[in-house]
C-alpha cells in the first residue's frame, strides 16, 4: 500500500507527519481513520480533518462527492464549517506543497460561496500571504461577492482592498516577485494565474469597490489616504482621487488606522518574529536576531519594499505594556531605526519615514489620537542625538518637509497637528522636555532654529535667542555637510 500523500515540503529537521508534533499529524490521523469520506460519516468527529486532507491531496480533478459531503455536513452540523476551516488554517502556509496550496483556494471558494462560518478568517489569512503562486484566484473570489461582503463582512472587504493597494504600492518601481511554475503535471496548478499578471484587474477592483462601497473601505482609516497618495500617478487612481477623495481626506485622515489593518501588510511569520524581537530580546543581544529577520524577510525579492509597512505595523499594530517597556527588551524605536538604516533605495527610505511620521500629520488628542502611534518617532530622534545625530537631523528635516509639502492646502492644519503631537509627548512623559532637541548643540543649527520657531510659532528673532546663536553666523557650507538627504 503506497504511503499517504504529503501536504508539506519539509526538511530533515522537521518531524515526520506521523509525529504528534507535526502540523500534518491531525489531518493524517483523521485520514487513516476515514480514508475515503462518505455521507455515512457526517456525524464522525474526525470528518473535518479527514475531509480537509482529502480535499487538499486528491488528484485532479476534485471529485464532486467531496463537495457534496462538505456542504451536507455543513448544513446538518453548525460547527462543521468552522472546524473544517480551522483544519485548513492549522497548516503552515509557506510549507504547503503546490497542489495542496491550489486546493486550499478551491476550499476557500466553496466556503465563501456558501457564506459558511469560518470563511472570513480563511480569506484574511490568505490575503496576508500575497503574493504567492496562484494568488489571482483570491482576487477572482473576492471580486465575485463585493456587495455581499460589504453588507455581511465589511472588514473583510476593506482588508482585501487594503491588501491589494499595498501590493500595488510596493510594486510601483519594483516588479512583482516571480514564483517559478510549480506542479506542471497537474492541470489545476499549471492553469493557476498570479496577481503579477493581473495588474489592471487589481486596479479595476480597488477603484470599483472604493467607488461603490466607500463606507466599508473607510474602516481602513488614514492609511487609505497614504496608500492612494502613493498610487495617485496611476491614471485610474488619479480620477478616483479627484472625484472621491479630494473632499474626504480630512475626514478619513482623522480616523486612526486599526492594528488589524497594518497587520495585513506583513505575513504572519513576520509578525511572529517581530513580536518575539520586541517582547523577548534584551538590549545588546538584538544584532543576531535582526540579521536572522533580515535574511528571512528583507534580503529576498520584494523584501525591502515591505519596510514601510513593517514600520506602520510597529507604530500602530503593537503597543507594548509598561511591564514590557520596563523589562529591558529592545524598544520599538530601536527596531525602526535599524529598519531605516537597512534601506538601500532612496524611495523606500522616504516611504519608511512617511510611515513613521504619518500619524503626526493628523494627530488630535481630543479625537482619540493615540500617543503610542507617535512615540517611536520621538524616541528615535531623541535617543539618536548622542551617537547618531545624523538620524535625528534626517528625521527632523523630513518632518519639516512633510509639514510644508505633504498637503499644501492643509499646511496650517498639519502644522498644528504636529505641534499638538510634540506637546502631548511631553505631557504624557514620553520625553521630559523638548529641550532635548531645542537646546541640543549637536543638532544642525538651522534645524534647531526652525524647530524652536515652529514650536513657539513666533518670529525668527525669538528662535535665534532661544538657540543662543544668530543664523547669520552659520556657515552655509558647514551646514550643508551636516544635513542628511531625505530623498
Amino acid at each position: 500500500m503506497p504511503p499517504p500523500p504529503r501536504l508539506l515540503a519539509v526538511g530533515e529537521h522537521h518531524p515526520p507527519p506521523t509525529s504528534p508534533s507535526s502540523p500534518e499529524h491531525p489531518l493524517l490521523s483523521a485520514h487513516l481513520l476515514l480514508p475515503s469520506p462518505s455521507t455515512s460519516d457526517l456525524s464522525s468527529p474526525h470528518l473535518p480533518h479527514a475531509l480537509a486532507f482529502s480535499f487538499l491531496t486528491h488528484p485532479s480533478p476534485l471529485p464532486r462527492r467531496l463537495l457534496v459531503i462538505l456542504h451536507a455536513a455543513g448544513a446538518r452540523f453548525p460547527a462543521f464549517y468552522p472546524s473544517f476551516a480551522s483544519a485548513l488554517l492549522s497548516l503552515p502556509f509557506p510549507l504547503l506543497l503546490p497542489h495542496p496550496r491550489t486546493r486550499l483556494l478551491v476550499a476557500a471558494a466553496e466556503l465563501t460561496r456558501a457564506a459558511a462560518p469560518g470563511f472570513a478568517a480563511l480569506l484574511l489569512s490568505l490575503l496576508r500571504r500575497v503574493p504567492f503562486q496562484g494568488d489571482a484566484r483570491l482576487l477572482e473570489l473576492i471580486r465575485e461577492h463585493p456587495s455581499f461582503l460589504a453588507s455581511e463582512e465589511p472588514q473583510l472587504l476593506a482588508s482585501a482592498v487594503f491588501a491589494f493597494l499595498r501590493l500595488l504600492a510596493r510594486n510601483r518601481f519594483a516588479p512583482f516577485p516571480r514564483s517559478s511554475a510549480e506542479c506542471s503535471n497537474c492541470e489545476e496548478c499549471s492553469n493557476a494565474k498570479n496577481l503579477e499578471e493581473c495588474g489592471k484587474e487589481l486596479v479595476s477592483f480597488c477603484v470599483s469597490v472604493l467607488r461603490d462601497h466607500f463606507q466599508a473601505c473607510a474602516l481602513i482609516g488614514r492609511d487609505l489616504v497614504r496608500s492612494l497618495h502613493e498610487l495617485v500617478l496611476v491614471p485610474e487612481f488619479q480620477g478616483l482621487w479627484k472625484d472621491l477623495m479630494m473632499g474626504r481626506c480630512v475626514e478619513i485622515g482623522g480616523v486612526g488606522t486599526p492594528g488589524w489593518c497594518t497587520a495585513l501588510s506583513i505575513s504572519p511569520e513576520m509578525e511572529t518574529q517581530l513580536m518575539f524581537l520586541m517582547k523577548n530580546v534584551k538590549w545588546g543581544n538584538q544584532k543576531r536576531y535582526q540579521l536572522w529577520f533580515a535574511r528571512k524577510h528583507l534580503m529576498v525579492p520584494g523584501g525591502e519594499e515591505r519596510i514601510p509597512d513593517i514600520v506602520r505595523f510597529i507604530c500602530c499594530g503593537y503597543h507594548p505594556k509598561n511591564e514590557v517597556i520596563q523589562s529591558g527588551v529592545i524598544a520599538r524605536w530601536v527596531v525602526i531605526g535599524w529598519l531605516l538604516t537597512s534601506c538601500s533605495k532612496a524611495y523606500i527610505v522616504a516611504n519608511a519615514k512617511l510611515a513613521l511620521f504619518y500619524d503626526w500629520l493628523f494627530f488630535d488628542e481630543t479625537k482619540g489620537g493615540n500617543v503610542m502611534n507617535i512615540e517611536p518617532a520621538m524616541l528615535l530622534m531623541v535617543n539618536s542625538v548622542s551617537q547618531y545625530v545624523d538620524i535625528t537631523n534626517m528625521l527632523l528635516e523630513f518632518l519639516f518637509l512633510l509639514i510644508e509639502n505633504y498637503e499644501v492646502r492643509r499646511k496650517e492644519a498639519i502644522a498644528q497637528c504636529v505641534r499638538s503631537a510634540f506637546t502631548v509627548l511631553v505631557k504624557k512623559g514620553v520625553v521630559p522636555s523638548l529641550d532635548l532637541l531645542t537646546r541640543c548643540e549637536k543638532l544642525a543649527p538651522l534645524l534647531r532654529q526652525k524647530l524652536v520657531a515652529f514650536l513657539s510659532s513666533t518670529s525668527p528673532v525669538s528662535a535665534v535667542q532661544a538657540c543662543g546663536k544668530p543664523s547669520n553666523e552659520i556657515s552655509e557650507a558647514a551646514e550643508l555637510k551636516k544635513r542628511v538627504c531625505s530623498n
